[in-house]
């Protein structure tokens, strides 16, 4: 996946939420110098994961229980090699992690981009770190059945807006109202 699309794709959301630019600032930073925010090797800021706010009809938001994180989080994770795209990115790790394979697109620009620290790893040779999360929100028609990708996730869960993370409840609350 090249800087440019990512570039563009942090363009679009700003533009439509320009208040979020200093919160945003060390990644659109970052892609203005030498810095790989795409490779998962970068840790300098950081680097761009993807994911997928999944919302079936009856407004619950589709999560995965994560096996090292130990919470309940929306699918999604690192980019890879043959990702173009971030929306792409994003849709392969909901079938990865769940099975569940056709989604509708609600927008090509991103929900939301959350930005968390990632606590050094020395197993694995990884520096403290931020994500820079790009989400997108995808619908389903119905609840489709699901498939455990059990060395990554430990559960799966559709949870009401209720019991979505409390920083991101009003989020999810607003984005089931408008479908």
């Amino acid at each position: 996946m090249s800087r440019a699309h990512v570039a563009e794709v942090i363009a679009g959301y700003l533009a439509r939420h320009p208040a979020e630019a200093e919160r945003l600032a060390p990644l659109t930073t970052a892609l203005t110098e030498e810095a790989d925010v795409v490779s998962r090797k970068t840790f300098v800021p950081g680097h761009v994961t993807a994911s997928a706010v999944v919302l079936d009809p009856a407004g619950r938001m589709l999560h995965i229980r994560h096996s090292v994180f130990k919470r309940w989080l929306q699918p999604g994770g690192h980019l890879e090699p043959g990702d173009t795209t971030l929306v792409g990115a994003a849709q392969r790790e909901v079938e990865e992690e769940t099975g569940i394979a056709l989604l509708t697109l609600a927008d090509d620009t991103p929900c939301d981009i959350g930005v968390h620290p990632i606590a050094a790893n020395p197993a694995r040779d990884e520096a403290a770190h931020h994500h820079f999360d790009v989400r997108y929100l995808f619908t389903t028609v119905t609840a489709p059945a699901t498939r455990l990708r059990a060395d990554e996730v430990h559960g799966i869960a559709w949870l009401p807006p209720d019991e979505v993370e409390q920083d991101f409840r009003q989020k999810v609350r607003a984005w089931a109202a408008a479908l």
